[in-house]
């Protein structure tokens, strides 16, 4: 043996022995094996408990008719979609349906997302600190809402909520988000700064306590979703790692990788296998605070594996649930797409009766004698159709057969179901933009109009609710881990912008977040409009000719981008802002004869009277007084008379002795001659 043969030896006895010392499940102490079996334990304590078990078959039977299915239902046991009947089998040869549960979900997801929260947020106290830190949380409230596009998770979320009766959204600390963080020295990639993520949650992915009857009573939650393995090794490291392929032993995350498994052609289940290829079940358990955890406890595992045992991150349980349909004392909430199965059934029953009926009599029936021998060729589609039959002796030649008309009944019932099916929904006939009579006058529409969004607004009450604790989670995660600096980027009206630096701790835990009651009902904008252009009109909203409150009434309005119209008002706006930005690090502004003194004085004097004045150095104070009286001497200067000239003073001096000569010698001529002596 030479000596590569040694080196080579030695290299793979070095690599068997790293081979050896890599993490897997015999790695773990009893404690974090006992863990591991815990969470598990708490996933199996609600996944075989009937009650989730006939939920999971409710929800996967209302998402096949939302896809255009009807009479089937889910079979939790053979995990199949059976028909309901057994019988009618000409009913499922000529069927012919409509799918009606479809557009009115679609309109009802219109309504409960048309209007977006709005937030606002409380201070701590009456210090002018907590009041710019409020200030501060809900612009970071608002840039966080655009990051990460919940307008558009807001579609997902709903839709849930009304397949399943229930969804959720999440708020949590993504570490590989946000900007890259460089090694200057090694120019290499040290990590990245991370960002808040909120994603939407199906009821298939959280098993709560199975005795909690609201979200607010759960001791604990665990999520189940169905991971890549690279997503362990990316994020959890050498524990990530030794996570392995496993099987789609829990159904929930087979069933809601199924959902994308049904088309058009058959509600198929799909196949586990394929769903769970080089993929795990990742378990996070949540648990609530406690003497034992006065932070709470979260928990990560997958196929055997501890991968994390903390705190929670801001000590609360991080999800926010919305509701369809509430009833009392039952923690999974009704969907409204439950109760509209079975009308959409009765109705594209009738629907394909009738469908059968015109295809029996639209090919037309004639009426023979049994010896008239028509043959089946007797009867066709040619022009100049020609019928032979053979003659029998007192027998009537062959005629057609006068058939009956569907009776005006069946197309009643149809539309009695319709009007059922859009009533269990809450949509009314504003909703579908129709007038109930064209002579109802315009209170009347309005009182219709209100009703109609009082239907809808049991559900937005909720739902603001949940959006305030939503927004509230946002900002206790950017408190505590926006440690580097943050821009803060802010688009104001008019083309107002505004760029600065933050960091989590200048919310100084201002963090009491709501919603303005109200503000995500659909309401009318044609209505609002209205009644926004009579109170202008009659001066309740300020002078009509003011050029602010018209910027206000527009804005007010929803009339999209009307920058355009207030690009100088906006300018004028900014230029106001610098100088209160100069005016704090104690620069003087200067005043320009060509400023709008005006708004000037109005701006920096609501500033002089607002408490952010006390906060002021007194040379800042100072400074801005002076600011205030250049332009008021300003605007006095442009609207008094201009000072004349000497110049302008001796001429009119030179003028006022020429007038006075000539008096004098008009006084001094004799009667009846003027001023030449001339008779006059």
């Amino acid at each position: 043996m030479g000596i590569f043969d040694n080196l080579f030896k030695k290299d793979a006895d070095v690599a068997e022995s790293d081979e050896k010392q890599k993490f897997d499940v015999s790695s773990q102490s009893n404690d974090e094996q006992k863990l591991v079996s815990f969470v598990k334990g708490r996933v199996d304590e609600v996944r075989q408990s009937g009650n989730r078990v006939a939920h999971e078959a409710i929800w996967m039977t209302n998402i096949a008719y939302l896809l255009g299915y009807d009479s089937i239902r889910y079979d939790s046991t053979t995990r199949t979609f059976r028909p309901i009947a057994q019988g009618a089998r000409y009913l499922r040869a000529n069927r012919v349906h409509v799918n009606s549960i479809l557009p009115t979900l679609q309109n009802r997801l219109a309504r409960l997302t048309k209007s977006k929260p709005k937030y606002d947020v409380r201070p701590n106290s009456n210090d002018n600190d907590d009041k710019q830190a409020a200030r501060l949380a809900l612009q970071v409230l608002n840039q966080v809402w655009d990051q990460q596009n919940i307008n558009r998770k807001r579609l997902d979320l709903m839709m849930w909520v009304q397949q399943c009766g229930h969804a959720y959204l999440k708020v949590c600390w993504d570490d590989q988000l946000g900007k890259p963080m460089i090694d200057p020295e090694l120019n290499q990639v040290m990590g990245y700064e991370g960002d808040i993520r909120v994603d939407v949650c199906s009821p298939f992915e959280l098993f709560v306590d199975p005795i909690a009857k609201t979200l607010d009573e759960a001791q604990w939650v665990v999520q189940a979703k169905v991971r890549k393995l690279d997503y362990f090794r990316a994020r959890f490291g050498e524990r990530g790692e030794a996570v392995k392929e496993e099987g789609a032993w829990l159904l929930s995350a087979q069933y809601e990788q199924r959902i994308q498994s049904i088309n058009s052609q058959t509600p198929t289940s799909g196949n586990p296998q394929n769903i769970m290829k080089n993929a795990a079940i990742e378990m996070v358990l949540y648990e609530r605070r406690s003497t034992k955890h006065p932070m709470g406890r979260m928990v990560t595992v997958a196929n055997g594996i501890l991968l994390e045992d903390k705190e929670l991150p801001i000590g609360e349980i991080p999800f926010v649930k919305f509701d369809d349909i509430i009833i009392g004392g039952k923690f999974y909430s009704e969907s409204v797409v439950t109760h509209l199965r079975p009308l959409a059934d009765y109705k594209n029953k009738n629907l394909t009766m009738r469908a059968a009926w015109l295809t029996r009599t639209l090919t037309s029936k004639v009426l023979a004698a049994k010896g008239h021998g028509m043959a089946q060729e007797s009867l066709n589609d040619q022009s100049g159709e020609v019928l032979e039959y053979n003659p029998v002796p007192n027998a009537a030649p062959p005629t057609p057969l006068q058939m009956p008309t569907i009776p005006q009944y069946a197309y009643n019932e149809d539309e009695k179901v319709t009007m059922e099916m859009l009533d269990i929904s809450g949509i009314n006939q504003p909703s579908r933009g129709q007038m109930p009579s064209a002579t109802i006058p315009a209170v009347g529409m309005q009182l219709l109009v209100e009703q109609d969004e009082t239907r809808i607004g049991v559900m937005t009450e909720a739902h603001e609710e949940a959006y305030a604790r939503l927004g509230k989670h946002i900002l206790e995660y950017a408190q505590k881990f926006y440690v580097l600096p943050r821009l803060l980027k802010i688009a104001g009206k008019g083309r107002a912008y505004d760029v600065k630096e933050f960091v989590g701790t200048d919310l100084k835990n201002n963090t009491d977040v709501f919603v303005i009651p109200g503000s995500t009902v659909p309401t009318s904008k044609t209505v609002k409009r209205q009644e926004l252009m009579n109170a202008y009109n009659s001066g309740l909203l300020g002078d009509p000719a003011d050029p602010k409150v018209r910027a206000r009434v527009l804005s007010m309005m929803e009339y999209g981008d009307i920058a355009e119209a207030w690009t100088k008002q906006s300018l004028i706006d900014s230029q106001i802002e610098r100088d209160m930005e100069m005016i704090k690090r104690g620069i003087d502004p200067g005043v320009n004869m060509y400023d709008d003194h005006a708004r000037h004085f109005e701006v920096k004097n609501e500033y002089r009277i607002s408490p952010d004045f006390d906060q002021l150095s007194d040379e800042a104070k100072a400074l801005l007084l002076k600011n205030i009286e250049e332009h008021v001497e300003a605007q006095t200067e442009m609207t008094a008379p201009p000072e004349p000239t000497e110049e302008e003073l001796q001429l009119q001096a030179d003028e006022l002795a020429s007038s006075q000569q000539n008096l004098e010698e008009e006084a001094q001529a004799p009667e009846g001659l003027g001023v030449e002596g001339e008779i006059t």
